[in-house]
């Protein structure tokens, strides 16, 4: 029993060494995460988690109330957060793990995008159309990389990214790992200009529609390696929380 004791302790320790962040919701509540974007519709919910007791629950409708300034373009709700450094060559270790009860429509969904702080410009982002998961830079006509059921509803996914920040087209670089695999390893401009700090923002993000859509998030992080963000990732864990009914939430305050 000691020894099970003691090999359960390690790999806690051995989990948690290196992490810079945690925006996890074991707290109980979403004081891990620094801003929220229209947060009426972002609850915590013990119903489906990837680990620990508590993960987000993210639900938009095309209500008034989901509309950034009114604006039919921008129905969204999501989670921000800022690296404490992404400056010109910067190394950021970030990573979340997401769950869809049901896949959303086929209408394009962003929802993890980086974006400068004072320009508001979007540099890159992944977008979700039904179960269809795919990364790209913002500017681009079409995705760099695309996987048809990296969205699949009914089971938690996990996203990694190392990101190399630089306004230099050969000298940023970003590589993604989706359930553990490394899917996406390409140079690229990662920051938008000069002067702005970048940051994430985690959540739904779409043009105006009727339907409802729900995403959990779970297990956000930041590390100071790669080998400590992925160690928060377990391939052993198979949770399908379905059917997922969102009950009553506990209090976002």
């Amino acid at each position: 029993m000691k020894s099970l004791l003691l090999f359960l302790s390690l790999l806690a320790s051995n989990t948690m060494a290196g992490q810079l962040w945690r925006g996890d919701f074991e707290t109980g509540d979403l004081s891990q995460w620094p801003y929220l974007t229209h947060p009426q519709g972002i609850s915590i919910q013990s119903d489906c988690v990837y680990e620990g007791n508590y993960a987000a629950d993210i639900t938009i409708t095309g209500a008034e109330s989901f509309l950034w300034h009114g604006n039919p373009d921008l129905n969204r709700s999501e989670l921000h957060f800022k690296p404490a450094d992404t400056r010109e060559g910067a190394d950021v270790f970030l990573g979340w793990s997401f769950f869809l009860p049901q896949p959303l429509s086929v209408a394009k969904h962003e929802f993890g995008y980086w974006e400068a702080q004072d320009s508001w410009q979007q540099q890159m982002r992944f977008n979700i159309h039904g179960t269809a998961l795919s990364f790209q830079a913002s500017g681009a006509d079409s995705a760099y990389w695309h996987l048809p059921d990296g969205a699949s509803a009914g089971v938690w996914h996990d996203l990694a990214m190392h990101i190399h920040f630089s306004l230099a087209p050969n000298l940023g670089r970003v590589t993604i790992w989706h359930d553990g695999i490394k899917v996406f390893n390409q140079t690229m401009q990662t920051r938008a200009n000069k002067t702005d700090a970048m940051f994430t923002q985690i959540g739904l993000l779409r043009s105006r529609e009727d339907s409802a859509a729900t995403l959990l998030i779970d297990n956000a992080r930041q590390s100071d390696s790669i080998e400590s963000l992925l160690a928060a990732f377990d391939p052993n864990t198979k949770v399908t929380c379905s059917p997922y009914k969102k009950s009553v939430p506990l209090n976002h305050d």
